[in-house]
């Protein structure tokens, strides 16, 4: 399976693991797609898509930008930007995906029901992200992504995952750091 081919199908995604980097993508089977590594200690959201075998890196994804807006993964060795997302001013409940070919799709949500549909120019849905754990849950298969439409590859898919959670937590942290701001002054 090429995992730069468009997919469709569903994808088993994990939520970020308490303890180590790396963390698999399976088909809902449990064959192994690809496989995710965050870099630790990173203020840009730093991760990898690898191989399903967690040898080669497929894509690069980071934060664009010091607002946490703006999330791109690129081939690697900062590549050709393969999905970039853009959120909204108010937070992550809504974003733009260009994809390479500079198609354009629209990305809404709200994390907190860790829910997500993504919708081209016509409105027709092309994925939903949804969970199938319980929140704060520590299977590695946290996050279901169907994908109806051929649209977007695996690579693509696990990135674009990736950006809403890593545009989540930069949206969390802004709050918890405003409610402190608030709470202490």
């Amino acid at each position: 399976m090429n995992p730069h081919s468009p997919f469709t199908g569903t994808l088993l995604l994990p939520d970020r693991q308490p303890f180590g980097t790396l963390a698999p993508v399976t088909l809902a089977s449990g064959e192994p797609v690809a496989a995710i590594r965050w870099h630790r200690w990173t203020g840009r959201a730093r991760f990898d898509v690898l191989d399903a075998a967690s040898q080669g890196v497929l894509a690069e994804g980071a934060k664009e930008g010091i607002f946490g807006r703006r999330y791109a993964v690129c081939a690697p060795g900062g590549g050709t930007p393969l999905v970039q997302m853009e959120f909204g001013f108010w937070g992550p409940g809504r974003a733009t995906v260009t994809l390479a070919d500079g198609v354009q799709l629209k990305a809404t949500g709200n994390w907190t029901g860790r829910k997500y549909a993504i919708a081209d120019a016509a409105g027709s849905p092309v994925a939903q992200l949804a969970t199938t754990g319980v929140f704060f849950s520590l299977r590695p298969d946290s996050f279901a992504l169907e994908l109806v439409q051929p649209v977007l590859s695996i690579v693509q898919a696990a990135g674009l995952v990736q950006c809403i959670r890593a545009a989540v937590e930069a949206s969390n942290a802004a709050a918890g750091g405003a409610t402190a701001a608030v709470a202490g002054g």
